[in-house]
């Protein structure tokens, strides 16, 4: 009677170490509405908690079968704006060098504005400083945001889409995004 579900979405981009995340859900049975999540950090359970950088959902109301058509053809493409947009920002963190001293200083305004709390610190240094992934050794700013992201799996996940953008807000800045 209801469903839930996670999907990767391997688009036409040059790189493989990372994808866009689509989560949906669904309820045959009318309890809670159809809904589609999409981003970098998505967060869908049973629990009803379903979240994401974009998020659609409609009630299951008399008209949902000839609004459905039209409401998805709008959601495909605002998710592929998005989409693109996070292509640019990553490929905008790679590119974009950093040293261990501004890493120590973001880590530090990262827990100024929520993304993090105190107790994480330690994780998200020993990540930037030994990266449990071959693909993080590079000193940019696409590494920092992976030593959040492998420390912040730790944390509370239903913040997690919550912290991620706060985290994108951050370090946008920093590549000149904003």
């Amino acid at each position: 009677m209801r469903y839930f579900g996670l999907m990767e979405v391997h688009g036409q981009k040059n790189s493989d170490d990372y994808c866009w995340v689509l989560g949906l859900r669904n309820s045959h049975d009318k309890t809670f509405p159809a809904g589609i999540v999409a981003g970098a950090s998505v967060f869908v359970c049973d629990n009803l908690s379903f979240s994401g950088e974009v998020k659609f959902a409609r009630k299951h109301t008399r008209f949902i079968n000839r609004d459905l058509p039209q409401l998805t053809e709008r959601a495909i493409g605002l998710l592929m704006a998005k989409w693109h947009h996070q292509d640019q920002r990553i490929e905008a963190y790679k590119t974009a060098e950093i040293t261990d001293t501004e890493a120590h200083d973001f880590i530090i305004r990262a827990t100024d504005v929520n993304v993090c709390s105190n107790r994480l610190i330690p994780a998200i240094l020993h990540e930037w400083r030994e990266p449990r992934h071959d693909a993080f050794e590079p000193r940019n700013v696409w590494s920092l945001f992976n030593s959040f992201t492998e420390a912040l799996k730790d944390g509370n996940l239903a913040e997690l889409p919550k912290r991620t953008e706060a985290l994108h807000g951050l370090l946008d800045v920093a590549v000149g995004l904003n």
